[in-house]
């Protein structure tokens, strides 16, 4: 095993510890002797310094409270009345720190790191000299190490889900297939635990919640795409592909117990997520261990499991399907899409998709906390949202509730909080009349795509439910109003039917790879346009210029020209947006492509032609060049909030390392 977590936590600890061990020199010797102003002044500092990833294994795995306890003792001397370095004091942090190395190395079971620890002449000049000799915080990107072995002619699709998720596979019989996890469940809790002796991955972590919620992650896949994760966590502000590619390993190990090493993997995502979130979706599978082999969209993967339902995946050749159009309604715990599909035996055309990421089941939740806390604080005068312990005690009851109404009209929320007590009755009345802004959101949605796709509601065949959320009786009943005529199917899983088809994607894929070919076709669509921070010559007001619109069929590939602003420019700065206003501020930045080593003395309004390409995953590549010139210069593309390449090793390692104790 590789050790780039020792390593790291050697080469930072080192520079860390020659700059800071000498600033306790002049202060009062009382300071060693207590040890909350010891720690006050050096040992939680020193830590805050340290890389995350190291501080994400806690200080109890990496033995730091320990080697200072040495460090106190050993490199000080308070016998004066101020303290002062020993003379020895580099020598001794070396043997202290070397020694608490090869225990963490041995506590990760990895390859300890074989160069040495401290640098210096065994002075404390020598100390604070080797802080500008250590690179701290280097690691291998993500080419760097060799795949990890797996079955070539096995893949898995993952529902990477906001509130749940799942693994499934194609067996001997040609069925999609879900994996049980480690509690014998079909579905996992996609809430992430982070305690002082690792991470914990489902319904262990969502019960921790009640009483640790500072140390829980839960619908993180709402923050993919932002550098961080909405809320620190045990005090750590975490990437959230971090935390989601902690839940992929959970799920790749689930199907490990059963079929071996498994590395090959299709993801999910919502079709309204944009290209940064699937490039941190993509990068979470990269951590966890996998091979992405595409990221489908989850009402696409629920209409692939639906043609598989109708048999259309094992018609005779030559046999002729009448083509469908299939609207997928797919509300889940924390995100919405809408998606209207033609289906033709196995060609699966998308025609217009629309969605919400920050709308799904979480929020109807949230509308029934409300309605109980207002009861509780008019009864006893105290708001239980205001405490972190009660809100997620609430959120819970509320859960419960939710799916009591599912199948009852009334049922009760216990609420507790500051030694009071409260039962508040909930109707199904109360419930809808809550939540109804929220049901007119998806509302307005499906009336949208159906006027993008340019259908009428007596041209869709059949409505099919998706998502744990659709299983309210108000989503159908508002579905059934709004399309007279078209049939509510509610045949498919809520929980499965998404990793079902992205399992039943993955085969396909594979089996192209080996054939060459395969009958079964997709063609998706971008979920918004596309396009390039420009000036609008009447106004010189910066605008978003669309080089690709919304519902665009996917692969894609266009070519624009535009103007160099200047005589004799060197470089130009291509800024990527995602988003249908005019107004750049009001849309995604997905990163900025910067074109450098122009050629010389170029005139005022040279042509540079820019090229976008949507690959059929909705990945996006950035390309330019000068019409009418054959050089070759350099372009870049840096993403927003992407992780860099640098920090993919030791985060794959730390990753890694959560999912072998999880298993242990």
């Amino acid at each position: 095993m590789s050790s780039r977590i020792p390593e790291l936590y050697r080469d930072a600890g080192k520079a860390i510890l020659a700059k800071a061990l000498p600033k306790l020199v002049g202060q009062p010797s009382a300071i060693l002797s207590d040890r909350k102003r010891f720690d006050d002044l050096l040992v939680s500092p020193v830590w805050a310094e340290l890389p995350l990833p190291c501080r994400l294994l806690g200080r109890k795995r990496l033995g730091w409270d320990l080697l200072f306890d040495q460090i106190r003792v050993a490199v000080y001397d308070g016998s004066g009345p101020t303290i002062k370095m020993r003379a020895d004091a580099a020598a001794r942090v070396t043997e202290a720190f070397r020694a608490t190395v090869l225990e963490v190395a041995a506590r990760l079971n990895v390859a300890a790191p074989a160069s040495s620890i401290v640098a210096g002449s065994g002075s404390a000049a020598g100390l604070k000299a080797a802080a500008g000799k250590t690179s701290a915080g280097k690691s291998a990107g993500p080419g760097s190490s060799a795949k990890p072995a797996g079955n070539p002619d096995v893949a898995i699709g993952i529902d990477l889900g906001t509130t749940f998720s799942a693994v499934a596979w194609i067996d001997a019989d040609g069925r999609p297939v879900a994996f049980e996890n480690s509690t014998g469940d079909l579905i996992t809790p996609s809430v992430v635990y982070f305690e002082d002796e690792g991470t914990i991955v489902g319904k262990e972590a969502a019960r921790v919640a009640l009483v640790e919620p500072d140390r829980v992650a839960e619908c993180a896949k709402r923050d993919m795409g932002k550098k961080h994760y909405r809320k620190p966590l045990n005090g750590e502000m975490v990437p959230p592909e971090v935390i989601s590619s902690i839940i992929l390993r959970s799920l790749k190990a689930d199907a490990e117990r059963r079929l071996g090493p498994v590395t090959q993997a299709v993801i999910t995502g919502p079709a309204y997520f944009d290209e940064p979130r699937r490039q941190a979706t993509i990068n979470a599978g990269k951590l966890a261990g996998l091979d992405v082999l595409d990221i489908i969209n989850e009402p696409t993967a629920a209409a692939i499991s639906y043609g598989y339902q109708k048999g259309f995946f094992h018609r005779e050749t030559g046999a002729v399907d009448k083509p469908m159009k299939v609207l997928v309604y797919d509300l889940g715990g924390g995100t919405f899409d809408v998606t209207i599909l033609s289906i033709e035996g196995q060609n699966f055309t998308v025609v217009a998709t629309d969605g919400d990421v920050t709308l799904g089941g979480k929020d109807w939740d949230q509308q029934l906390v409300d309605f109980a806390a207002e009861k509780f604080q008019a009864e006893h005068g105290e708001d239980p949202r205001k405490t972190p312990t009660s809100l997620q005690d609430l959120f819970a009851a509320a859960e419960q509730a939710k799916r009591a109404l599912t199948e009852r009209t009334r049922t009760t929320m216990i609420v507790t909080h500051a030694g009071k007590r409260s039962k508040i009755d909930v109707t199904r009345q109360d419930f809808e009349d809550a939540t109804a802004a929220l049901l007119l959101r998806t509302r307005h949605t499906c009336k949208e795509v159906l006027r993008a796709s340019n259908l009428q509601w007596s041209n869709i065949d059949r409505i099919v439910l998706v998502g744990g959320s659709t299983r309210m009786p108000q989503v159908a009943a508002m579905l059934e109003e709004l399309s007279p005529g078209s049939q509510v199917d509610r045949s498919l899983s809520p929980d499965l039917a998404v990793a079902h088809g992205a399992a039943i994607y993955a085969d396909v894929i594979l089996k192209r790879k080996k054939a060459g070919s395969s009958k079964f076709k997709l063609i998706d669509v971008n979920s918004h346009s596309l396009g390039i921070v420009g000036i609008e010559p009447s106004t010189m007001q910066k605008i978003n210029h669309v080089l690709i619109p919304k519902n665009t069929h996917l692969p894609h590939r266009v070519t624009q020209g535009f103007k160099l602003a200047k005589a004799g420019q060197k470089g130009v700065r291509i800024e990527v947006l995602e988003g249908e206003s005019r107004q750049p501020k009001s849309c995604t930045a997905v990163g900025t492509a910067i074109v450098s080593d122009l050629p010389e003395n170029l005139p005022l309004g040279t042509s540079i032609d820019i090229t976008y390409e949507y690959e059929p995953n909705g990945r996006l590549h950035v390309a330019a060049k000068l019409r009418d010139h054959n050089g070759v210069f350099r372009i870049t593309f840096e993403r927003e909030n992407s992780l860099k390449e640098d920090d993919f090793g030791v985060w794959s390692e730390y990753v890694a390392h959560e999912s072998r104790r999880m298993l242990e």
